[in-house]
């Protein structure tokens, strides 16, 4: 079976663009990464244990994989494609094909907060170094909460390291990946393209440089990401929201990204 026909779906016309460009139903997944990574001896994510996705992750979305890595999917693609040239969406192309944004039904860190505290009893172990908690441990229902709007209290605190991204749980929730989910396990979610999972889960590169307005990366050139992640708020989930964007050589356990597609020239 060629790589092409094995893409988590069908390819989608994006609306109000000429170019003719489609853009993939889902993210790339893992199973997806892992068939391009034996094909090729590609590296592969660093929350990979000897170089197999966690079980039970097969449909989620990959992360931790840089721009650079997600070209050489693109590239790998194309080589196998007669009819279609692979590359990542612009910024454009992403937010035409996502449509207005949806107010519920994806994987932001509300609904990670909501799954920790599934068990109000445990416990959890602030571990970063400067923070004024480290070693010491707490009731994770008194470090993090949520409101009946889906509003998230504890999450993060950067001025003494005291939030949950700083504690033993967020850390073993990283280095498997996050707290990710299928990419369809939000169906009834679809963008205006008929595409799934555009918000929440992981944020998904595009090819547009940018400047960026927020984050670490802030005041550098980076490459936009777009739809929000597990980590993020709800609110930088939206289609329009802007300013957002990582290095090209890095990977990051939030982002990810989905293949766009245009016909290729005829010789």
């Amino acid at each position: 079976m060629i790589a092409y026909s094995c893409l988590a779906s069908a390819l989608l016309a994006v609306g109000g663009m000429t170019n003719g460009v489609q853009i993939a139903r889902t993210p790339v997944t893992n199973a997806e990464y892992a068939e391009f990574a034996n094909a090729t001896g590609h590296s592969v994510p660093r929350y990979w244990k000897n170089g197999i996705f966690p079980k039970g992750k097969d449909k989620h979305p990959v992360v931790w994989v840089s721009y650079d890595d997600a070209l050489d999917y693109c590239a790998w693609l194309s080589e196998k494609d007669p009819t279609r040239a692979y590359r990542l969406p612009s910024e454009a192309e992403w937010e035409a094909a996502a449509g207005p944004s949806p107010r519920e039904g994806f994987n932001f860190n509300a609904v990670v907060a909501k799954h920790c505290l599934k068990n109000p009893g445990q416990t959890v172990t602030f571990v970063h170094p400067r923070s004024r908690l480290n070693g010491k441990t707490a009731k994770l229902s008194d470090v993090l909460s949520v409101s009946s709007d889906g509003r998230v209290r504890g999450w993060v605190n950067h001025r003494d390291y005291t939030g949950f991204i700083y504690t033993d749980l967020f850390k073993r929730l990283g280095e498997d990946g996050g707290y990710t989910t299928p990419v369809d396990a939000y169906p009834d979610t679809k963008a205006a393209c008929g595409a799934l999972d555009m918000w929440g889960n992981c944020w998904e590169w595009t090819s547009t440089e940018i400047v960026a307005r927020n984050g670490r990366e802030r005041g550098e050139k980076v490459n936009a990401i777009k739809g929000g992640s597990w980590y993020a708020m709800k609110n930088s989930c939206r289609t329009d929201y802007k300013g957002e964007g990582r290095r090209p050589g890095g990977c990051y356990n939030t982002v990810g990204f989905r293949v766009a597609a245009v016909p290729k020239e005829r010789k």
